[in-house]
């Protein structure tokens, strides 16, 4: 019998080893639907509660409505990062042949203004010197920038209809998949693996909340500062400022950007101003707001919350901002539960 149990559980593993090579390449979308699923699911109980929709109706209106606020916003920042990128290669073309003129504030800079104006005239002023700046570029890091990103929208496109399609299942199937879930972590460990398995859906809801929502508030912040300055593209900017402030420390490089586009028009107080308000706004939302929402929910410190948030990156890419801190709060579970057993002992 225990030569039985042994070849059951080989052949077990064997054929989820194989599942998941033959599936591997819709994992990271079968990720993303399971993160949406479960940090939109209170949503879809009261959408079921409201309407009164069997579970097909629920998963429709549901994956619709995500999909909406998903597809058109990427969808979107594609089309203006396409424009944009054209507007580019134009406008590198332009100074190579007339140089970059320097601005007014140059000269006013305490002390090192000559210097800086001498630099400017030698190197960016003279389109010999541009020229040699930039490498006698001929274009064509524009033309493989320009693939690059065609090739990273494709696949980004790919994931995320089969995240949608995905979506739609976990939707209409979800109560049955969570009770077996759950059921399943029960049988294999006890009823410790139930804990640690609504542990980790409460720790991705809170991330989720914490990541994104704070992300988006952050960025509309600042989105609002781009459009008082009257930075160019200011809603693009501001959807790209608040995907990055997603992602610790990853904000600053989009208006510190734009603040030296301000700086180079001319415009020191914008430029000044963007940049002072954005690290103000990151300093609240990334220091109190966002750990106050994730470690709050699962009893995580603001330490493993970073520690979840940038391994998370590093190791899963994108969805490991929710992965990471999910991993973090078990971790942290199992402590406190092997702490507790050594203090009674």
């Amino acid at each position: 019998m225990l030569a039985q149990d042994k070849l059951k559980i080989s052949l077990s593993l064997a054929i989820l080893a194989a599942a998941v090579w033959l599936m591997h390449g819709f994992i990271p979308a079968m990720l993303w639907a399971v993160v949406i699923a479960i940090a939109t699911w209170p949503l879809r109980v009261k959408v079921a509660q409201k309407t009164g929709l069997n579970d097909i109706g629920v998963a429709a209106v549901m994956t619709a409505s995500v999909a909406v606020l998903l597809f058109f916003p990427i969808a979107y920042a594609l089309i203006l990062a396409a424009s944009d990128l054209g507007a580019l290669a134009s406008w590198v073309i332009d100074i190579q042949k007339t140089g970059i003129a320097i601005p007014d504030w140059v000269h006013s800079i305490p002390k090192v203004g000559d210097q800086v104006s001498t630099w400017w005239l030698a190197n960016l002023t003279d389109p010999s010197g541009l020229s040699v700046l930039l490498g006698n570029a001929d274009n064509s890091w524009i033309r493989e920038f320009a693939q690059n990103l065609g090739t990273q929208a494709a696949h980004r496109l790919v994931t995320l209809v089969f995240t949608i399609v995905t979506l739609f299942f976990l939707y209409k199937q979800g109560d049955d998949l969570s009770k077996k879930t759950i059921a399943l972590l029960k049988k294999l460990t006890g009823e410790i693996g139930k804990r640690y398995g609504l542990q980790a859906a409460t720790a991705i809801r809170a991330t989720v909340n914490g990541v994104v929502l704070v992300g988006l508030a952050e960025g509309l912040l600042i989105g609002l500062s781009y459009w008082v300055a009257g930075a160019p593209d200011a809603a693009i900017l501001g959807l790209s400022t608040g995907a990055l402030a997603m992602i610790p420390f990853a904000a600053p490089l989009i208006f510190t950007g734009v603040s030296v586009v301000l700086l180079i028009q001319g415009k020191m107080a914008a430029a000044v101003s963007i940049f002072v308000f954005g690290m103000l706004v990151l300093a609240v939302g990334d220091h109190v707001l966002r750990p106050k929402i994730i470690g709050n929910s699962v009893e995580l410190p603001f330490l493993w919350v970073l520690f979840g948030i940038l391994g998370g990156v590093e190791v899963f890419g994108l969805i490991g901002l929710f992965i990471g801190p999910a991993l973090m709060a078990l971790v942290v579970m199992m402590w406190n539960d092997m702490t507790e057993v050594e203090t009674r002992v």
